[in-house]
């Protein structure tokens, strides 16, 4: 647990692509990567409906979410015209966030924790999307993961009791949200690499939904996913196809084309090695790029000091092949 008088304001440090060494040796970059580690491997095998204890804590941080999404209400989108991104009324949804973000988070946590209100809230602020740009991403994403492993660190979430709840719950319930205001405000995609991106928003669903698959019982393999009657099935049941269901709700034309990756990867034989895959992915595509963790902000909690045991080995991400695979020249096969 972190010393609870030893905050500070965190403010970036990864200010040029030089700085990227600086990051992905630091004690930040091995906590978070054994933290996703941790909660990714605590729901393997476990299905989204399982019988899950939730804590006061956990109950909490829900609540938050669900008061966060009925303030959209408050706020409906505005006549765009033929603007295909970026509804300004999403401004006004994020000034009740800056607004009331700290009050709401000072309001669950304990005597002892609130003091760490100034180094958390930065990450909470960030986790639901940049208000100037109107974009969302896969760092906005790694904020809200980048603040649960701050509250796990000052006590206020505990390991490994509330780590299947904070998955299958709480951060379900936190896409639930993100993905309602991607599309009620059009948010654009930030910096989308296209087809070449594993999924415009998110990247951690398809993490954790393959380790929910480890193992099923339905005998679900990798390739299902490509079919539109199973994902509708089987959405409830893991993150995995939850985010396959989400895409097909909002993208047209053949899978292949618009979510190339994805269609790559149904092709390894086994959810174990799809897991593994999305880590040396992540890595590779979201925490080891600038233009994703320039944003990044730094503290006590989230260190950029060096670390002090050794980083983990360098990692390459997942591919595969298919009758209307196009070559990316960034991934490398998995040896079956």
């Amino acid at each position: 647990m972190a010393n609870l008088t030893d905050f500070v304001v965190p403010k970036r440090e990864i200010l040029t692509v030089f700085d990227i060494n600086k990051w992905y040796k630091s004690e930040a970059y091995c906590s978070y990567l054994n933290f996703l580690k941790r909660i990714n491997n605590s729901v393997r095998g476990l299905p989204s409906t399982s019988d899950v204890e939730i804590s006061n804590a956990v109950h909490q941080l829900i609540n938050v979410i669900q008061t966060l999404d009925g303030w959209i209400e408050d706020f409906p989108p505005e006549d765009m015209g033929d603007q295909r991104f970026g509804n300004k009324a999403y401004r006004n949804w994020y000034a009740r966030l800056e607004e009331r973000a700290e009050e709401l988070i000072k309001d669950i946590l304990t005597q002892e924790t609130r003091p760490a209100l100034i180094e958390i809230i930065p990450y909470f602020k960030d986790s639901f999307g940049n208000s100037t740009r109107i974009d969302y991403g896969t760092g906005h994403e790694a904020a809200f993961l980048i603040f649960l492993l701050c509250l796990y660190k000052i006590g206020f979430l505990n390991e490994p009791n509330d780590d299947r709840a904070v998955v299958l719950r709480l951060f379900a319930r936190y896409l639930k949200l993100v993905r309602r205001l991607q599309v009620v405000y059009r948010m654009e995609p930030a910096g989308s690499r296209g087809v070449h991106a594993l999924d415009d928003y998110q990247f951690t669903p398809f993490m954790f939904g393959s380790s929910q698959l480890i193992g099923n019982p339905q005998r679900l393999i990798p390739d299902y996913y490509l079919k539109p009657e199973m994902v509708e099935v089987y959405q409830s049941s893991n993150l995995f196809f939850e985010a396959i269901q989400f895409i097909n709700e909002t993208k047209i034309g053949p899978f292949y084309e618009h979510s190339n990756q994805l269609y790559n990867i149904s092709a390894v034989q086994t959810w174990e090695k799809v897991n593994s895959g999305m880590f040396k992915m992540y890595e590779g595509e979201v925490l080891k790029k600038f233009p994703v963790v320039q944003h990044f902000l730094f503290g006590n909690l989230f260190p950029i000091r060096p670390a002090e045991a050794s980083m983990p080995a360098p990692t390459v991400p997942i591919a595969s092949s298919h009758e209307h695979e196009k070559p990316v020249a960034t991934l490398e096969p998995i040896t079956e």
